[in-house]
């Protein structure tokens, strides 16, 4: 349930302690902008839940937000300025297999159910994902230790992702990152 923030103008020191999120949870995934930040789904509890952290306020707790279309773990999560997309993983309800589904939150509605958008172009869960302010990246996991990488289209979000290059060997439980992901500044 504990939040740290790390201080990137003091990155050498021990991160600090802020507003929880409601439910602890494991195997869940995030994204956000430069306002807020969005965890949904896990292993626990509600698994279609979304909580926001809002960065002005980091000390409070977060606020319960819209909940997913699917309850899900072991998903990845990127997004941009404007909507956040939760790809992949395990449903939630004993349901058995995998989803390839992919749920766009719009940040300025940010109490509505999840939208349900094109999907990835396999069922997969323990991947990674990161983007920029046009693309998502949805990359590596299981099952088989998958090294393909998918693309979402922000603009055309309805479309099925697009299978680009592999990553140099398949890999699972990874994490990514990008200098233009979840609407950093250029």
């Amino acid at each position: 349930m504990r939040v740290d923030r790390i201080d990137y103008s003091n990155d050498t020191a021990t991160a600090s302690v802020k507003g929880s999120l409601q439910v602890g949870n494991a195997y869940l995934a995030a994204t956000g902008n430069q306002s807020f930040g969005y965890f949904g789904g896990g292993s626990t509890g509600s698994k279609s839940s979304i909580e926001r952290i809002d960065y002005t306020n980091d000390t409070a707790t977060a606020a319960a937000k819209g909940p997913l279309s699917v309850g899900r773990s072991y998903f990845a999560a990127t997004g941009n300025a404007d909507f956040g997309y939760f790809g992949g993983g395990f449903p939630s309800g004993g349901s058995p297999g995998r989803v390839s589904t992919v749920d766009r939150i719009d940040y300025s509605n940010d109490t509505a159910t999840a939208s349900p958008k094109g999907p990835l172009t396999a069922t997969t869960y323990r991947h990674s994902a990161t983007g920029n302010v046009d693309f998502g990246y949805f990359f590596g996991g299981n099952p088989g230790t998958r090294s393909s990488i998918d693309r979402i289209d922000y603009s055309n979000d309805t479309a099925d992702a697009s299978p680009k290059g592999t990553l140099s060997s398949g890999r699972i439980f990874t994490a990514a990152t990008s200098a233009a992901a979840n609407a950093l500044p250029q």
